[in-house]
């Protein structure tokens, strides 16, 4: 009798055979082993490169790859409102469950039904409202001058420093202080709280749970392989956040963070559960921090490695204001370089690279022009679609003016680039991140000089596993003398 693992080697050929002769997906283009079997993907994404493979395979194969026997991926804009956008009177594209995970399997905006989020985004938006921005400037500048006044400090010594880490404790002690009334004191220590060391392995380790998940068969054995570390510093993760917010409800206080306007609207509205306000701050935090730091580390070496792009930005900063103190969210708003440099900094380097997947509903539907099999994965990759030559001119360089109606982009198509997403449950900090980078970035080249350092000139491409894994961004800082 054949043995069990004889067995298991015949099924896995033979589903192998299936996936890429007669599967429903069969005539999508793409690489053989990728539709034979999920674990080609799962292996390139936790090699770190799969977003670079991915868009050479997009520009090989065209706007939609078979990337896994049951899912594809686009690069063409219109699939953001195919499949993230709302149809009346038609069934949503949910979140891949295989993809997704509830935290403590509660749910959040991150991960929910239709009706859970639509009644928690209701109750959560008054916390990102102009009026909750208005009111929490006070404390983003507070961060924005500490971050300034600190490395005017450091910088005493004359060497270079990282500023992706100053980065870093910026925003997170900005997102403690607004999550939780518990400013973390990273910026001013200069040394990093345990949690800002663990965000990013935590985020790993949940997104490594998900490629387990898509592996029938092999997901037990797929789990063991994932670093004990990671799933570790993910437990931990939760349970401080979990404290973290437990004790902020406890706290009486009008202080205008996001807690106090989520528990002042919920005393009427009644729309989130102790447990769902947790699992909804244990978001947050790297939902703000961790992106909009990374956006201000990348657009700071896309600048320096663009002498022209750099200066240009920095007279119009330098122009624009008299004083440090002019600096704040809406005397910047409406600075139309620096917009554009944020608009291309997102676009050449998106917070989160990685594939957002959708299912089709179970009755089909038709997406770009083509109709699909219900239970289809979709997605779109952030990173292909805001690279490819189908939607860029110069897809690869960091050009601001293609924002400004540069004739010479003219056929640029800007909607590709949706770095926040798309539709009902696209980011819901978008304006909060707009506002923290505008200020940041201001505050950043109104009182320095910056020059990058050799052994950063190469600083990207690097690789990514749902993130960006980044490594130290050096530059030397000189205080302008005026």
């Amino acid at each position: 009798m054949p043995s069990d693992n004889s067995k298991v080697f015949v099924y896995y050929v033979s589903l192998g055979i299936y996936n890429v002769w007669f599967h429903p997906l069969r005539d999508y283009p793409g690489p053989a082993l990728n539709a034979a079997t999920r674990l080609t993907w799962s292996f390139q994404v936790i090699s770190g490169r799969s977003q670079f493979l991915l868009s050479q395979l997009h520009e090989k194969y065209g706007d939609i790859v078979r990337i896994g026997p049951n899912e594809l991926s686009y690069t063409t804009s219109k699939v953001w409102k195919d499949v993230y956008q709302s149809h009346s009177g038609k069934a949503q594209f949910q979140k891949d469950p295989l993809h997704y995970q509830k935290h403590d399997k509660t749910p959040s905006l991150h991960v929910s039904s239709d009706a859970d989020h639509t009644r928690m985004r209701r109750l959560i938006s008054h916390a990102f409202s102009d009026k909750a921005l208005r009111d929490q400037e006070a404390i983003m500048k507070q961060y924005s001058d500490l971050l300034v006044k600190r490395l005017h400090e450091v910088i005493r010594s004359g060497g270079p420093i990282d500023i992706k880490q100053w980065y870093k404790w910026t925003l997170f002690d900005l997102f403690g202080d607004l999550c939780f009334n518990q400013p973390f004191g990273c910026l001013q220590s200069g040394q990093s709280h345990p949690w800002v060391d663990i965000l990013g392995e935590s985020i790993q380790a949940f997104y490594y749970l998900g490629l387990a998940r898509r592996i029938p068969g092999l997901q037990n054995l797929m789990m063991k392989a994932i670093p004990k570390k990671k799933t570790e510093q993910a437990a931990w993760h939760s349970e401080f956040s979990r404290n973290l917010a437990d004790k902020r409800m406890a706290m009486k206080t009008d202080r205008p963070d996001f807690m106090s306007f989520i528990l002042k609207h919920n005393e009427t509205e009644k729309a989130l559960s102790v447990a769902e306000i947790r699992s909804n701050t244990n978001v947050l935090i790297p939902g703000g921090s961790e992106t909009t730091s990374t956006f201000l580390t990348g657009a700071t070496w896309n600048l320096l490695q663009n002498p022209s792009k750099y200066d240009r930005l920095v007279k119009e900063i330098r122009s624009t204001f008299t004083g440090s103190d002019e600096i704040n969210i809406s005397n910047t708003a409406g600075m139309e370089y620096l917009n554009a440099v944020i608009n291309e900094g997102l676009r050449v380097y998106p917070p989160v690279p990685s594939n957002m997947p959708r299912v089709v509903p179970k009755e089909g539907a038709v997406v770009c022009d083509k109709w699909l099999p219900g239970g289809t994965s979709v997605c779109v990759a952030p990173y292909p679609m805001m690279r490819s030559t189908r939607n860029f001119k110069d897809p690869d360089a960091f050009i601001p003016e293609r924002w400004l109606k540069d004739p010479q982009y003219a056929t640029d198509d800007l909607g590709a680039s949706q770095p926040f997403s798309f539709g009902p449950r696209n980011c819901i900090g978008k304006n909060l991140a707009h506002a923290e980078m505008r200020l940041v970035l201001s505050k950043i080249l109104w009182h320095f000089d910056l020059e990058l350092m050799p052994e950063s000139a190469n600083w990207f491409p690097h690789k990514m596993i749902v993130i960006w894994d980044s490594p130290p961004l050096h530059v030397k800082l000189h205080p302008v003398k005026r």
